[in-house]
């Protein structure tokens, strides 16, 4: 071969590398636009316009002929479809429904019936909400209960908003993260009339105007109860409608970050109304926390860097139950696990348990992968991103996004750093010296936005939210006041009861004698309130 072909050989592979890299989707969208030079790919697109009447025409005129490749299109393939359309400002198109319902705002109403399946999907492994269900459908114990939800909008969420509607609650529903939302969940849910707006990869304003349209002020709808998960709904409705939030009866509150606002507010006495702490009581504690979290980190990381587990040191950085969880997943699939702690108690249990009690600053040079659990402020900074490895994998599973500090990705001033999207909810965070580290979900919590979570967990979690609703609602008018209580333990025993039967499993019944031997009453509650399981 002569050196003339070989130099048409390597220009043409120069030419390739150059078009891969021209064809790569551009930075996430927590990073100012200005910081980073966005390549075009050269090719014509339609302009914003066109593609809203495009969009909008969809929505009035789908036809019944859908083409061979959709009749066997999954649920799971049109929701990936979906960020072909994520420049689309989804506020502007004009939302209708098969039956003419246009209060609702989604990505794509023409996907409901993959929703719909991947409910019924749910529904399956849901048995003990969908027991609460059956047995209290009838007496409608939310009668008259107007309730604003803020959560993950998954199918699991959507059987909770079904449940509650099948009790006779009127709702709207919003997200209260900007990429768990499944886009064809939460069309099945427009479809059947129901107040929504949601969809995956929303923009910061887009998650402020959804909360907005879900309190629904400007129709005239006026709220009584509130189920947040993280507090913004909470904290965004007594901000902006503060004589509407006197007149709410409840606030039922399922993550540590809301609960944390809830005490604050108690604090401050501005918390006019009586809340009921979720995330505390046993059934999401010891079943969400821990068991959700222990299947469901390995599936996400899986799903978004296909490593393997084996052989890699992983931190895990809090071992309360979300890190208990999280611990348990990474050496059942063969890493070395080392835990950071500031409660004595914690790490003397993960000391018990096996694992490296460390300062970060200690393994951070040498390890894989590192996971937030720990519900603070801050827990991985600049600092400690510029001490990890090159190919060093980065997620948050506590709840709240300011875990991972990635506000140096915004400043201008530090802009040495680049940001390359690698696929959805991927990125790599690349140095000047070539290092490059993989950053997950743009540290947002990893599990929900990159994975499925199990629904038989969520159905415990479901279940106890459903429940404080009923008992705020219909509690008399004393018996709460305004400050955040934990839901009554005989509460948590029901929820329990309503999941056994899916495992067969059948309770001893105390006799007479030992009941007044042990001071409890033979229906329970068979635990003193200080028990900690």
């Amino acid at each position: 071969m002569s050196n003339n072909d070989n130099g048409n050989d390597e220009a043409a592979a120069d030419r390739d590398k150059a078009r891969y890299r021209t064809d790569r989707r551009t930075s996430v969208q927590f990073i100012d636009l200005n910081l980073i030079r966005r390549r075009s790919s050269g090719n014509d697109k339609p302009t914003q316009s066109q593609r809203l009447a495009s969009i909008n025409s969809n929505y009035e005129n789908e036809s019944n002929d859908v083409d061979h490749y959709r009749q066997y299109t999954t649920a799971s393939d049109s929701d990936s479809d979906a960020d072909d359309g994520s420049s689309i400002n989804i506020r502007e198109l004009q939302h209708k429904n098969a039956s003419g319902f246009t209060d609702f705002a989604v990505r794509r109403i023409k996907h409901a019936q993959y929703g719909r399946r991947e409910i019924e999907i749910a529904e399956q492994e849901m048995p003990g909400l969908m027991a609460l269900r059956r047995r209290a459908e009838s007496d409608r114990p939310l009668q008259g209960a107007k309730v604003i939800g803020c959560t993950h909008i998954t199918a699991q969420t959507a059987v909770l908003i079904e449940t509650l509607i099948r009790l006779g609650a009127q709702v709207r529903w919003c997200a209260c993260n900007i990429f768990s939302t499944q886009n064809e969940v939460a069309a099945a849910l427009a479809e059947e009339s129901i107040s929504i707006f949601a969809w995956k990869g929303e923009t910061d304003d887009d998650f402020w105007w959804c909360i907005k349209k879900a309190i629904g002020a400007e129709q005239g709808w006026q709220p009584n109860m509130i189920l947040d998960d993280g507090g913004d709904l909470t904290h965004y409705f007594h901000k902006h409608y503060s004589t509407l939030f006197s007149t709410i009866k409840g606030i039922v509150e399922e993550s540590v970050t809301g609960v944390h606002r809830l005490y604050q507010m108690c604090r401050t006495q501005t918390l006019a109304v009586p809340a009921m702490n979720v995330n505390d009581s046993v059934t999401k504690t010891k079943f969400d926390n821990l068991y959700l979290c222990r299947e469901s980190i390995i599936d996400g990381i899986k799903r978004c860097t296909d490593i393997m587990f084996g052989g890699k040191q992983a931190v895990v950085c809090g071992y309360g139950e979300v890190g208990k969880g999280c611990c348990s997943a990474l050496r059942g699939m063969g890493c070395f696990v080392y835990v950071t702690e500031i409660d004595p108690i914690c790490a003397l249990q993960a000391c018990m348990e096996g694992y490296k009690v460390v300062r970060l600053e200690e393994v951070i040079k040498q390890a894989d992968m590192i996971i937030t659990a720990s519900g603070s402020k801050h827990t991985i900074t600049r600092e400690s991103l510029d001490k990890l490895k090159n190919g060093a994998i980065l997620c948050n599973m506590g709840h709240s996004n300011t875990e991972i500090d990635v506000s140096f990705l915004r400043d201008s001033s530090t802009n040495d750093l680049q940001v390359e999207r690698v696929r959805t909810n991927v990125d790599h965070v690349i140095w000047p010296n070539g290092k490059r580290i993989v950053l997950i979900a743009e540290g947002r919590i990893m599990n929900l936005c990159c994975s499925s979570v199990p629904s038989f967990v969520v159905s415990i979690t479901a279940a106890t939210q459903a429940l404080a609703l009923i008992e705020l609602f219909n509690a008399p008018a004393n018996r709460y006041k305004c400050d955040v209580y934990l839901l009554p333990k005989k509460m948590d025993e029901y929820v329990a009861s309503l999941h056994l039967p899916a495992f067969d499993a059948h309770l001893t019944e105390l006799t007479d004698e030992q009941c007044k031997y042990l001071g409890i009453n033979k229906a329970g509650p068979f635990k003193p309130n200080y028990y900690r399981y």
